[in-house]
């Protein structure tokens, strides 16, 4: 299965992307490294974004307008007019100041809409980072597990009893159990090969299985959600992917981010820009955040 490029604009490090709006056809990403927030119309092909002051993990749309951001030091709730309400950060978690220097990566909306938010060191420092649960009032942030090295992709089967996660640098997929609003039970679930490249971004979808972008595996690829069995891949063009959404009315399209080398040395031309794919599947909506 092949992409075409759905946005031409070159991101460092494109990722967490959204489908919201009427039918679900305005995607939203970020530019991490880049401190933007992206988005496109997925049938006008209308444009915009926006700078944010720090490098920004994830930024997922409110139910009443605006985003929730992971800016480093945040996160924040952003009103549309750009107006910024800082949250509870990492420090009133943990109740102590991180000993690295890490920064929010991905995050997602649970079903039961809470905000699920991870961290990872800008040195990729060995387990110095973790995963963090918002509530949806945004008033209460904790801490659910540490020694994490990249938090990175998760998400949740279509009855909500399970959370998929991801630390890239283990090589696998989690799998824990949801009860009520809390996540259980971490066991290992996929492991990857190395060939494959390292697992990143993901997403499941209406059938309960996982769609994984590559870092440097050029490909999203599909596994079962109850054996792990590879079912299918999307081939892309350049290799470090990052993440992916579904998107469209019928939510079966797949959105698919990139990232790009800075020095461009042997990249190619197709590096950092947004990939779509018809992946003969359907998704699931992307979940709003309620504060």
């Amino acid at each position: 299965m092949q992409v075409t490029v759905f946005d031409q604009r070159r991101n460092i490090l494109g990722e967490g992307p959204t489908a919201t709006g009427a039918k679900n056809q305005q995607i939203q990403w970020v530019d991490i490294m880049g401190k933007l927030v992206r988005t496109r119309h997925l049938i006008t092909g209308e444009i915009s974004e926006y700078q944010t002051a720090e490098h920004v993990g994830f930024a997922i749309p409110r139910k009443n307008g605006g985003d929730v951001i992971g800016t480093a030091s945040g996160p924040h709730l952003r009103d549309a007019d750009g107006t910024l309400h800082k949250l509870p950060t990492r420090v009133d978690a943990d109740g102590f100041s991180a000993t690295q220097i890490v920064r929010w990566n991905d995050g997602k909306i649970s079903p039961a809409g809470d905000l699920f938010l991870g961290t990872m060191g800008y040195k990729f420092e060995n387990n110095a980072a973790a995963l963090y649960q918002m509530r949806g009032d945004g008033k209460h942030l904790r801490r659910i597990f540490g020694d994490v090295t990249i938090s990175n992709g998760l998400d949740w089967t279509p009855d909500g009893k399970t959370m998929f996660y991801i630390d890239t640098t283990l090589q696998r997929v989690d799998r824990l159990d949801v009860v009520e609003r809390d996540v259980i039970n971490r066991r290992p679930f996929i492991n990857f090969p190395e060939s494959m490249g390292m697992p990143d971004g993901m997403s499941v979808d209406a059938n309960g299985n996982l769609w994984v972008a590559f870092w440097t595996g050029s490909a999203v690829r599909c596994f079962d959600g109850e054996n792990g069995k590879q079912l299918d891949e999307v081939s892309c063009p350049t290799p470090r992917i990052t993440s992916c959404v579904f998107a469209g009315e019928n939510l079966d399209q797949l959105i698919i981010t990139s990232a790009r080398e800075e020095s461009e040395v042997g990249e190619p031309k197709e590096s950092g820009m947004t990939f779509i794919a018809t992946p003969g599947v359907r998704g699931q909506k992307t979940t709003l955040f309620e504060a």
